[in-house]
C-alpha cells in the first residue's frame, strides 16, 4: 500500500474501538469544525451493528469503515491514513472528545513549519480515583499549562503528521501504526516532535479495574517485546530486572511532574493506590515481554 498524494488539506483518522456511544461523542465534537470542505474525517471501526447507519445518518461527512472485531488500534489507524488524502493525518481516538477549535489550531500548528504536531491532553472523565490514576499515568505529561515547545514524546490520541513526512516511515506502519516507535524513527531521521498547547483533546472515558489491569499489562508486554527484539539474552535480563524497580520510579515522575504543574494535587494523592496498582501491572507486563516475549497480547490490549 503506497499514501497517495493529498487532495484536501487536513485528514482527521477516528480509530474506533468502544461502541457507538463513545464514537458519538468524538464526532460530535468534530462536526462544527470539520463540515468544512478542505477537511475529511474518516472513522475506522472494529465494530458494526447499527453504528454504521446511525453515523451516516447522524454525521454524513464521515467517512466510516468498520474492520473485523479483533483488529487492533495501531490496525485501525494504518488502515485510515491509507484511505486519507489530507496535506496533514491527525490521529484521535473514540475515548476523547475535541475542543471547538481543534482543527484550527492543528492546521495553525502546520502552517508554522512543525510537521509533526501533538496537543494537550485534559481530563473530563467521571470524577473516580481510577480514572484520574489513568489520567495521570498516561496523559498527566500532556496536562496544561503547557507552552509550545519541542517534546520528548507526544500522545497518539491527539497527534498530526505532514503527509510527506510519514511518507518517509511508511514501511513501518503497513502492520500497525505504534506511535512511540514511529516517533523513534521520525526523531532519528532528524524531525522534532512538537507541543501545541492550544490544540486540546479532552479525554472521556470511564475506566472499569479489571479490565484497565489487563489492557495495561498486555501493552506493557507488547511495548517490552518489541523494545528487545533481536536482543541478547543478556540484555533482556537486564531490561527485565529493570523492570521490577519501574512501579517506583514510574511513581516518583508522576509526583514530580504533577506537583510542578500545581493542578489536582489533591486528586493525585487520593488516586496514589490506584496509581501503584496500575503501575505493577505494568511492570509485571515489561518483565514478562523481555523474558517470554509478546505472546498474544497485541491482540488484547486494544
Amino acid at each position: 500500500m503506497i499514501l497517495q498524494p493529498a487532495s484536501s488539506k487536513l485528514s482527521v483518522i477516528v480509530a474506533a474501538s468502544n461502541d457507538f456511544a463513545a464514537l458519538e461523542k468524538t464526532l460530535a465534537s468534530l462536526k462544527r469544525q470539520a463540515e468544512n470542505p478542505d477537511t475529511e474525517v474518516i472513522a475506522v471501526c472494529n465494530f458494526d451493528g447499527e453504528a454504521k447507519e446511525k453515523v451516516e445518518k447522524q454525521f454524513p461527512f464521515v467517512k466510516y469503515v468498520t474492520l473485523a472485531s479483533d483488529t487492533t488500534v495501531p490496525e485501525s489507524r494504518s488502515r485510515g491514513i491509507y484511505l486519507s488524502r489530507g496535506e496533514i493525518i491527525a490521529l484521535v481516538e473514540d475515548y476523547c472528545t475535541l475542543d471547538d477549535r481543534w482543527c484550527a489550531e492543528i492546521k495553525k500548528a502546520h502552517e508554522s513549519g512543525h510537521p509533526i504536531v501533538g496537543g494537550v491532553v485534559e481530563n473530563r472523565c467521571p470524577d473516580k480515583l481510577l480514572n484520574w490514576a489513568v489520567y495521570f499515568y498516561d496523559y498527566g505529561k500532556y496536562m496544561l499549562p503547557e507552552q509550545g515547545r519541542v517534546a520528548a514524546t507526544l500522545s497518539g490520541m491527539n497527534v498530526s503528521y505532514k503527509r510527506e513526512v510519514l511518507k518517509e516511515v511508511e514501511n513501518a506502519f503497513h502492520d500497525g501504526f505504534y506511535e512511540t516507535s514511529i516517533h523513534e524513527e521520525l526523531r532519528r531521521q532528524g524531525h522534532d516532535l512538537y507541543l501545541a498547547p492550544s490544540a486540546i483533546a479532552y479525554l472521556s472515558k470511564d475506566y472499569e479495574f479489571g479490565k484497565i489491569l489487563r489492557t495495561y499489562f498486555h501493552l506493557a508486554r507488547s511495548f517490552a517485546s518489541q523494545r528487545s527484539g533481536g536482543a541478547r539474552p543478556a540484555k533482556r535480563a537486564l531490561l527485565a530486572l529493570g523492570s521490577c524497580v519501574l512501579p517506583i520510579l514510574l511513581l516518583a515522575r508522576i509526583v514530580l511532574r504533577t506537583v510542578r504543574k500545581q493542578r489536582y494535587l489533591v486528586k493525585l494523592f487520593l488516586a496514589l493506590p490506584n496509581l501503584a496498582i496500575l503501575l505493577t501491572f505494568w511492570s509485571a507486563g515489561e518483565l514478562c515481554g523481555y523474558l517470554c516475549g509478546e505472546g498474544s497480547s497485541a491482540r488484547k490490549w486494544t
